[in-house]
């Protein structure tokens, strides 16, 4: 990154600001920048590193957004936010697959059941018997009920 490090990161910050989708930056653009603010001096590195701590927050936020909205960032951002996304998509997945499917440890012996909405939850199920359910409201009922616990 040659000329003022400070000013760079400036005009990319009002860049930022101005839109709300992400813009370019280069691959390595964290890295270079802090390496380029090494050599400044202590006020102005201070400055500096306000600067940038603030376009990283504003592009995070961005970021986010898109995750929230499922929607794949632009090509041509730095690693680091790159490797962000790729964590918390991974994150998100993970958690919308566990909510999916939930165990249910039944308390006592049932028959078949059914829930007031009609959909059948199965059996007949023995006391301490670990079952999977994929409908939420099949695991609400149960638990409301008293016929098991989550596991």
């Amino acid at each position: 990154m040659d000329g003022k490090n400070s000013e760079m990161v400036y005009a990319r910050l009002s860049e930022e600001r101005k839109t709300g989708e992400l813009l370019q930056l280069p691959y390595n653009f964290y890295s270079e920048a802090a390496a380029a603010a090494a050599s400044l001096p202590p006020e102005e590195k201070d400055n500096n590193d306000k600067l940038l701590n603030t376009l990283k927050a504003k592009r995070i936020q961005k970021l986010l957004i898109y995750l929230a909205y499922d929607r794949q960032p632009p090509q041509g951002l730095p690693r680091e936010e790159m490797e962000l996304y790729k964590k918390v998509k991974t994150l998100l997945d993970g958690s919308a697959g566990a909510d999916k499917n939930s165990k249910v440890r039944v308390l006592a012996d049932v028959p078949e059941l059914a829930t007031p909405s009609g959909s059948v939850i199965g059996g007949p199920y023995k006391a301490n018997e670990i079952i999977e359910l994929d409908d939420e409201n099949q695991v609400e009922f149960i638990l409301k009920n008293k016929i098991g616990e989550k596991v």
